[in-house]
């Protein structure tokens, strides 16, 4: 991102997190020719949920390559790696909405706007659809990619030894290693089920032996009810022109094109990259 705008964004919303995706920086490792031994130590750095687990990953990379360390050390942690991120960064790679729209659009931009407009409601529309009935199809109380990743941890969970301390709390042995797991604040020694929002392998454990519904200690931005809500509107036709009602009041407007001058040459239809290719973790 150029410093203006990081500026600019600082200025404006001084209360936002703009965090950098890590594949994006792997990929930049990638084009530096770094060995795959020092990529998966920054990959082990970026997802790890404990500070302590972050600082051995990174002294194992410096002491393998110390150029790649100081490379990554120019862009604060923070910013990259989920056990010092001061907001919770999501675990799964998404396109942020711009850049998606812009790839569906490719074509449709060199439609006349009208065309281009029909374009984009047929095709909103067709996703709203499609989306509202996979979510009304799932018999789950989560969304089914929440229920996929509940599934692979229960098998582990149940491996584990519980030893319940109240009504809220217990303790989980795991490989020697004890942590205290507490439902009622959604917390656990792992990090992971505070940092996620999600039940780790110890929550897990501990709902099962108590018998009560995992959905229950999610995030309500899991439930199927959220993500039903995501789709709720229907995206309607616009209908012909003659069955219009247009007010006098913009009858009587005179629209005028923009003042805009076309630079000389091939219009450019993509970006350029910058060193850190970068999307918000608020």
């Amino acid at each position: 991102m150029h410093q203006s705008i990081a500026h600019g964004i600082a200025k404006v919303y001084p209360e936002s997190h703009h965090g950098i995706c890590i594949y994006h920086l792997e990929r930049n490792l990638k084009r530096r020719k770094v060995k795959s031994e020092v990529i998966k130590l920054f990959q082990s750095a970026a997802r790890v949920y404990k500070h302590k687990e972050f600082d051995l990953y990174m002294s194992d990379l410096a002491k393998v390559d110390k150029k790649t360390f100081d490379y990554l050390i120019e862009e604060p942690p923070e910013r990259w790696a989920r056990s010092c991120s001061s907001r919770r960064r999501y675990d799964m790679l998404t396109t942020n909405i711009v850049e998606s729209m812009n790839y569906v659009l490719l074509e449709a931009r060199e439609l006349p706007i009208l065309r281009m407009m029909d374009f984009i409601q047929v095709k909103l529309q067709r996703w709203f659809y499609e989306r509202r009935n996979e979510a009304e199809g799932t018999f789950y109380d989560v969304s089914w990619w929440v229920e996929e990743e509940l599934k692979k941890k229960i098998d582990l969970a149940f491996t584990l030894n519980v030893f319940p301390i109240d009504s809220w709390r217990s303790r989980v042995e795991e490989e020697g290693i004890t942590f205290l797991v507490d439902l009622n604040k959604r917390t656990c020694d792992c990090f992971q089920f505070q940092f996620d929002e999600l039940l780790c392998i110890h929550a897990i454990a501990v709902i099962e032996k108590r018998n009560i519904k995992k959905s229950n200690f999610c995030s309500d931005r899991y439930l199927k009810e959220s993500w039903l809500k995501t789709y709720e509107r229907q995206i309607h036709p616009v209908g012909h022109t003659d069955s219009w009602i247009v007010p006098e009041s913009v009858k009587s407007q005179i629209i005028k094109p923009p003042d805009f001058k076309v630079p000389p040459g091939r219009r450019q239809k993509k970006r350029l990259l910058s060193r850190f290719p970068e999307v918000q973790d608020i």
